[in-house]
């Protein structure tokens, strides 16, 4: 069948290819747009600041370092096996929260494992987070990307990390303002995807 090269030979195909995609009238892959709010999921601090890291070398937002986890908790082989999963930590050490955007879909197929396994919501993210933190291919990037700065100017590790903590807390505050300003008095809070 011929490559459509017209609005008209594509509306063509559409009409009368509807099956395509379908078995029995059922469509094979579902593509949910839809968004899910990360709100009031607590993890460790240092969990938190670790993934937070890494993200930002690799220009992720928040949303996009909680997508890539829940998909790397989705992925990993030891919720899968007859392993024993331990839990991230104790309750009372998720102590800081995680706003965040993933796609739906995503954040109900981690639900639902974690649930088969015994997590909660937090305890679902604090390992997610985890897995991308701890993750070889993201260290190696974030480790470079620290020694590179810390080569350039002459400084440790701990004070590279500081700066970029400190650069996240500047952009975020930036942003507030510019909604603040937008809306005519304070956002306490942006939430952004």
């Amino acid at each position: 069948m011929p490559i459509p090269k017209t609005i008209e030979q594509l509306q063509h195909f559409l009409d009368t290819h509807e099956d395509f995609g379908k078995i029995n009238g059922q469509e094979v892959v579902s593509v949910r747009e839809d968004i899910k709010e990360l709100s009031n999921i607590f993890v460790p601090k240092d969990t938190y600041y670790k993934a937070v890291l890494r993200g930002t070398v690799l220009s992720y937002s928040k949303s996009q370092i909680a997508s890539s986890a829940l998909t790397l908790f989705l992925t990993d082989e030891s919720i899968y096996s007859r392993q024993i999963v331990p839990k991230p930590s104790e309750p009372g050490w998720y102590n800081t929260e995680f706003p965040a955007f993933v796609p739906a879909n995503t954040y109900e197929l981690a639900c639902a494992r974690a649930k088969e396994i015994g997590f909660s919501e937090s305890d679902l993210l604090t390992y997610a987070l985890n897995l991308f933190a701890n993750n070889p291919g993201i260290n190696a990037i974030y480790n470079a990307y620290v020694e590179n700065l810390c080569k350039q100017h002459g400084v440790n590790a701990s004070f590279v990390e500081l700066k970029i903590l400190g650069w996240l807390k500047y952009q975020a505050r930036k942003k507030r303002l510019e909604l603040s300003l937008a809306a005519g008095e304070f956002v306490d809070r942006a939430k952004l995807p």
